[in-house]
């Protein structure tokens, strides 16, 4: 069930993984096409890959490939539509094949080495891949000899079915069909009720797993439950291998339905029960959707012809008085909406609009999610996502809103249409009345009461050398002998590692306000058992996509569906079919801006661009959901029905997108979009202001609002889900916790890894509100992945359950954090990434002068153990904060501070804005009050610098002269008052609350200043409520929380990065503390330890060897695997252990000082500081010195400045790579891009050195914004420099790679023994090496694939319109000019 299937090397030393782009080149060494090509006919490998449902390849001991298999869900036949194959299977060869089961392959090949077994053990690969999979055929052409296939000795046994056509008269130019069964080649083993001679073999097996058993019940409880105690519930089914029992599962249909209903989210499910025909009757009367839309069609009421027919005269006369109800007020859509059609309003219009009443906070800011109200998305549009606590998976039964506003239905809305709208809201508004009583009904833990309709599996194991896929036989035989049960119920611990057998169950959150340390997982009959299909939408399905749609108001969403079916519309519909019966609906329509999303989004990460164009129409083989709704019990087979649809479509990959404020309401609109990969916004972009190709990109950039996109391609669509159920705790929202989060849920591994249980705890939940002030923006870093606009692209609510608190306790021993509204959230894995903030002035002061006590020698007043001391003695946290007094820690608070500040403009006294800090942030502020047209005169800047504590280094805030005297000319001329080298002492407080006077001392003189508004940026710590939670928790803190090498502290189940941390003193790392590196570095280096650590695909394994690698995609492979452990609760693994030693740290190992993470990303800062200046400062990780002394020694590097357009200084180091920038610069473009020159060599650059040394270059801002340097600013560029290094020569993989080759060149031309004309001569030869063809297709490729940032290259699918436009277009024509012309034009 691997991404990378079985890595595992077997016996005869090979493996299979999914085939990759890079596979080509390797492929190309072996593939013979003159023995494939009768078969297969001319393909392109690489676009055969990127297009298909499956590929694999085959690898080697020294990790080559030696084979390549790839396989689609429909045939290698041109004149069959893929939509079609289905009926034309069934008519030429009488097969019945249905698309859920059967794959056909498209290609092969293999080395002649391995061709004896090759197609074999493949075969044995892909039906392991797939449970549900049961055929894979190969289509023989008419003209292909046998001996093209039956070369591999597969074809020539028994195993193999071969199909002739049927309607062919000629045998020996006919069409074959040969297939693999599974059967044939993962054969079932025997599974039977197990028996009391069973005990021994069932008590082994679970032993391993859980020897507490054993403990509890001794040696034969198992032939106790068989054979003494048959009036139990319980069977007992074994899988019989060599006449021993192999695998066990128990089943019980005896369950506490009660809890289960109580503790987890089974609305959905009826509550595990089966309804009455009361309840159906009931529910099928109260279906509006169903009534209005269904009966008419079921009772043959109107006609495909006659949508006016005499039941609508009827219906007008009786809601004749109720048709003033309909409204036409205008209302807004959830779609993204790109303007590409007139009659769509603009996304400005949209923007402009957005900000009105928020009904939906008023109805339903109670309850985190409404599950059983019917509401329509116009009420929705305006809700508060960040309100919400959402988890990814549905409450209630696909409460969806719709995707379309019924004021754009209203221009082509017949009166049928409208009259049925009439009818909807006046129910509507009948049961508004009761709206608030059915909320609170439905927070209550109401008892489901009915027949019982599931089971559940007690025990679960299989020996080890059973493999994984026989425990989906187990599952199967479990309904087979559970028949009067619908459901089967499995619950792990959230602790232990996922096994393979959930991959075919839904997972099912817990209530909002209920924690369990077990998982529960359901898995429905219908699902394991029934014959899945997806057909396109006709007019008869309507009545059972009412029912399915029961809980929507999806009134629009059928008249979607009525009008594909009655006219010629954009959109299609499609149904998802178990049997006969209708499971779920998705509705497609045409993509817009395929263009913009290529270009802001990382949709290129899981998606070749290039291969996706060639047959394609403009939408480039993209499609757009609309709306997808599917019963949550199907969620092992969401992605096929993804599949199927590209399939019926044509198409070849999905997209939804979302507007951000619907992000909560998101997952009842697009239900698969937890199979989906989640896509994220481009870390850097490209300035889009220099070429004109880019402007519409810019344009479209600034007017659009933000909002979240889903990606899945086909290929993506055969790797299997892997749950991760660990409940993970994230305390803090710094740059950090962001960092971890994406790299936790968001990189590569989001394609199949899915993690259920992500809390997020911090004071104002995201560092990002609804309603954000521009200006408050720019109080704080202006980096792009910071923005408001960026992280609010990033789904985080989908995923992540936000908790709005803060931590006043962590029990270790139970696991639980304490917040301080009281409420309790337990973790398996705690992470507290909170960073140090400014605090209030009195921060600690009663601590510190304790401390100072003891330095300066005199004792504390001793207190006796006996007598007790009340809390309410000790002060930790300090005073109140005046109310005009701002302590700006994130958007929230800024936010608060410039919206008093405008209160200030409306008042006619004369008032003072005190800004008081030494750091960066401090002279943000001041550029953001001057920015908001607050008089200069009325801002006073106090700076405390140097430090008043001697001790302290003092490092100015800009390391650098010019740009300190700038901003300090800048001061002065804005008229803004400075106050140098003061130090804040006290304020004095009215009886409002409100600061009056704020007293300064410097070493001369004492300063009292009036205050309107005092803005502090002075003493930084961290949260003083968080500190004494650590401390008293055991949690070791010395001037930071104390961690070891992998980021944990004490206890084992406790994490900490970021600023707040420093590493224990047996390290002696005083110098390497995370606050001297890049925090977001930080946050991705923990983010990847977690996720391997939890990823069931990831085994680490140490490398004895130091050899380099081959390529970058076969490391890709050693870090996957499938080494899953098939037996149930592994217990002796589990990181929820209640013995407090398990948690401990092993004991210290001199070895781990050499394990200390690298760091090497550069710390930045880009801030806009006060005159509209950008200030952009790039340097080395590390601790901070004042560098700008250091680099200007001359063994230090070297020193480039120009200062046209600003100033911008570039340092190098003594091997010419750049490891300073600094920037200040007036204009309007942004600087942040130039982050990316840091670390590169000065010959990658341009040669920018030799440029500025021959005095040809005084414009840096220039000449990097030219574009040949727009490859720098790209995401990839870094991997294009890395990946060059590791090419082999064009055509063989014998040779040294390209690093390999020019070291060893290197250590040859350093020998003495070669004179310069030898030298020469190697240069020479080594630039027509195919090293050099080997690096050209490759660079030639990759700006192929980023052709949508990179316009200005030349691609090779335009060399055809150039080698035309050469010929025949005059620009491109010579002309003659004589002698008498040329000088006429010189002189």
């Amino acid at each position: 069930m691997s991404i990378f299937f079985d890595f595992d090397v077997g016996p005869t030393g090979r493996r299979f993984r999914r085939a990759v782009d890079g596979d080509k080149y390797d492929i190309e060494l072996f593939w013979k096409r003159e023995q494939t090509e009768p078969l297969f006919g001319p393909i392109d490998i690489a676009e055969l890959i990127e297009l298909s449902a499956l590929s694999i390849c085959m690898i080697n001991e020294n990790k080559d490939v030696v084979g390549i298999m790839v396989l689609s869900d429909h045939p290698n036949v041109a004149a069959v539509d893929p939509a079609d194959w289905e009926l034309w299977i069934r008519n030429m060869f009488n097969r019945y094949y249905l698309s859920r089961n059967t794959l056909f392959v498209h290609f092969m090949c293999c080395t002649d080495d391995v061709i004896d077994y090759f197609v074999d053990e493949a075969f044995v690969s892909i039906f392991d891949n797939d449970a549900y999979l049961k055929h894979i055929v190969l289509l023989v052409p008419t003209t292909c000899p046998q001996d093209k296939y039956l070369k591999y000795p597969i074809f020539k046994k028994r195993s193999i079915y071969k199909y002739a056509a049927k309607i062919c008269c000629d045998s020996e130019n006919t069409q074959y069909l040969l297939t693999a069964v599974r059967q044939e080649f993962c054969p079932k083993l025997k599974i039977r009720r197990a028996v009391e001679e069973d005990n021994d073999d069932i008590v082994d097996i679970l032993d391993k797993s859980c020897p507490k058993l054993k403990e509890l019940y001794g040696e034969y409880y198992i032939s106790e439950i068989i054979g003494r105690h048959p009036e139990m519930n319980r069977k007992i089914i074994v899988v019989e291998d060599q006449e021993r029992a192999a695998g066990v599962m128990c089943l019980n249909s005896e369950i506490n339905y009660e809890k289960l209903q109580s503790t987890y989210e089974l609305q959905p499910y009826h509550g595990l029960t089966k309804a009455t025909p009361l309840e159906k009757e009931q529910k099928k009367r109260g279906n509006v959707l169903l009534s209005v839309f269904g009966e008419p069609i079921m009772l043959g009421k109107l006609g495909p012809f006659d949508r006016l027919s005499k039941l609508e005269k009827r219906l007008i006369e009786d809601i004749h008085s109720k048709e003033n109800l309909v409204d036409h007020e205008r209302k807004k859509s959830s779609k993204v909406n790109f303007n590409r059609r007139n009659s769509r309003r603009s996304m400005q219009e949209l923007i402009s609009t957005r900000f009105s009443d928020d009904m939906s906070d008023k109805m339903y800011a109670d309850s985190p999610t409404q599950s059983q109200t019917s509401y329509s998305v116009i009420d929705l549009l305006e809700g508060d996502s960040f309100d919400y606590d959402i988890v990814n998976i549905d409450k209630s039964l696909l409460t969806i809103p719709e995707m379309q506003s019924s004021q754009q239905l209203s221009k082509d809305m017949t009166f049928w249409q409208r009259t049925r709208l009439s009818i909807i809201k006046t129910r509507r508004q009948s049961r508004s009345s009761v709206l608030k009583a059915r909320k609170i009904e439905e927070n209550a833990s109401t008892a489901i009461n009915g027949e019982p309709n599931a089971f559940m599996i007690e025990l679960f194991g299989s020996r080890e050398d059973i493999h994984a896929r026989h425990s989906f036989d187990l599952l199967e035989a479990a309904f087979e002998a559970m028949k009067t049960y619908d459901y089967c119920l499995i619950r792990v611990p959230c602790a232990d590692i996922t096994i393979p057998l959930l991959q075919h169950f839904n997972y099912v959150p817990t209530k909002p306000d209920v924690c369990s340390k077990y998982a529960l997982f359901i898995a429905h009959r219908s699902s394991v058992l029934s014959k899945l299909r997806v057909r396109e939408a006709d007019l008869a399905d309507i009545p059972q996509i009412a029912q399915l749609l029961q809980n929507v108001d999806a009134k629009e969403t059928l008249w979607t569906i009525e009008d594909n079916l009655t006219r010629e519309r954009d959109n299609n519909a499609y149904v998802f079919l178990s049997g006969f019966t209708i499971i779920g609906v998705g509705i497609l329509e045409s993509p817009e801006q395929i263009n913009y999303m290529r270009a802001r989004y990382n949709v290129d990460s899981f998606h070749i661009h290039k291969y996706h164009v060639k047959g394609q129409t403009v939408g480039n083989g993209f499609a757009t959901l609309k709306t997808v709704m599917a019963y949550p019990v199907f969620r092992a087979h969401y992605r096929f029905f993804a599949r199927d649809i590209m399939r019926l479509s044509g198409t070849t990959a999905l997209l939804w997108l979302t507007a951000y404020r619907n992000k909560w309401v998101a997952h009842k609109a697009n239900t698969i979009a937890s199979a989906m990969v989640p896509l994220v916004p481009r870390k850097s972009e490209v300035d889009c202001t220099v070429l004109s190709e880019l402007k519409e990109i810019n344009s479209l950039s600034k007017n659009i609002m933000a909002f979240s996109t889903w990606f899945i391609g086909k290929k993506l669509t055969s790797v299997p889900t892997a749950y991760v159920n660990t409940r993970i705790v994230v305390v803090g929202a710094s740059s950090t916790t962001m960092a971890f989060l994406n790299t936790l849920l968001f990189s590569d591994s989001s394609s199949y890894l899915m993690f259920t249980n992500v809390t997020l705890i911090s004071p104002h939940g995201l560092p990002y509100i609804r309603h954000s002030q521009h200006p408050a923006e720019r109080m704080f870093s202006k980096f792009r992945c910071n923005s408001d606009k960026y992280l609010k692209s990033v789904p985080y609510t989908y995923y992540v359950n936000i908790v709005h608190g803060t931590v006043v306790e962590i029990k270790k021993q139970e696991k639980y954090v304490t917040l301080s509204n009281g409420s309790v959230y337990y973790y398996d894995m705690l992470f507290l990434l909170f960073g140090k903030q400014y605090q209030h002035p009195n921060y600690f002061r009663e601590l510190l002068e304790w401390e100072e006590q003891l330095k300066s020698g005199k004792e504390p007043v001793y207190t006796r153990l006996d007598v007790p001391k009340l809390r309410d003695d000790m002060h930790f946290t300090t005073d109140d904060i005046p109310d005009n007094v701002f302590i700006v820690n994130d958007i929230t608070d800024g936010n608060k501070a410039l919206g008093f500040v405008k209160n200030l403009f409306w008042q006619n006294f004369d008032y003072t804005i005190i800004v008081y800090g030494a750091s960066i942030n401090a002279y943000s502020c001041l550029a953001t009050l001057l920015e908001m047209n607050v008089p200069p005169q009325c801002i006073v800047f106090v700076e405390p610098f140097p430090p008043e504590d001697n001790k302290k280094p003092r490092i100015p805030v800009f390391c650098n002269e010019y740009v300190d005297q700038t901003i300090r000319e800048m001061l002065s001329e804005l008229n803004v008052t400075v106050y140098e080298s003061c130090y804040f002492k006290s304020w004095t407080v009215d009886a409002n609350h409100i600061v009056t006077h704020v007293e300064f001392l410097s070493h001369f003189k004492k300063i009292q200043l009036e205050c309107s508004a005092f803005f502090y940026y002075g003493k930084r710590g961290i949260n003083a409520q968080a500190y004494v939670a650590i401390n008293k928790s055991g949690i070791g803190y010395d001037g930071g929380i104390l961690i070891d090498h992998q980021f944990r502290t004490k206890d084992a189940s406790v994490y900490a990065a970021g600023p707040a941390t420093r590493y224990y003193r047996r390290y002696h790392a005083g110098a390497y503390r995370h606050k001297h590196y890049n925090s977001y570095e930080v946050g991705q280096k923990l983010g990847e330890l977690i996720r391997n650590e939890l990823d069931p695909l990831f085994s680490s394994k140490q490398c004895t060897s130091k050899k380099h690698t081959k390529n970058t995609y076969n490391n890709v492979s050693t870090s996957k695997s499938v080494s899953f452990d098939v037996t149930s609760i592994k217990t002796e693994s589990s990181r929820s252990s209640g013995n407090a030693n398990s948690n401990m740290i092993p004991e210290y190992d001199d070895d781990e000082v050499e394990k200390l993470p690298l760091f090497t990303r550069p710390v930045i800062m880009y801030y806009q500081l006060p005159g509209r200046l950008q200030y952009l400062d790039v340097r080395s990780p590390g601790e901070k010195l004042p560098h700008y002394y250091v680099q200007s020694l001359q063994h230090n590097g070297y020193i480039m400045e120009t200062f046209k357009g600003g100033y911008f200084k570039l340092h190098l180091t003594n091997d010419h790579v750049v490891d300073g920038i600094t920037c200040l610069s007036p204009e309007k473009y942004p600087l942040e891009n130039f982050k990316n020159l840091y670390g590169k060599s000065a010959v990658v650059l341009n040669n920018v050195h030799l440029r500025y040394t021959a005095k040809k270059l005084d414009n840096f801002y220039e000449f990097f914004r030219s574009p040949w340097a727009f490859f720098l600013y790209v995401d990839q560029s870094d991997e294009l420099l890395a990946m060059v290094k590791e090419l082999y020569p064009k055509g063989s993989r014998n040779k040294r790679t390209l690093q390999d080759a020019l070291c060893y060149l290197g250590d040859k031309l350093s020998d003495p023994s070669f004179g310069k004309n030898t030298k020469m001569i190697l240069r020479e030869n080594f630039e027509k090496t195919p090293h050099v063809e080997a690096i050209t297709d490759y660079v030639i490729e990759w700006l192929t694939g980023n052709d949508v940032l990179l316009p200005l290259y030349s691609h090779p699918c335009h060399r055809a319109e150039y080698t035309h436009d050469l010929g025949r277009h005059p620009a491109f024509k010579k002309k003659k000019t004589n002698i008498t012309k040329l000088l006429s034009k010189m002189l």
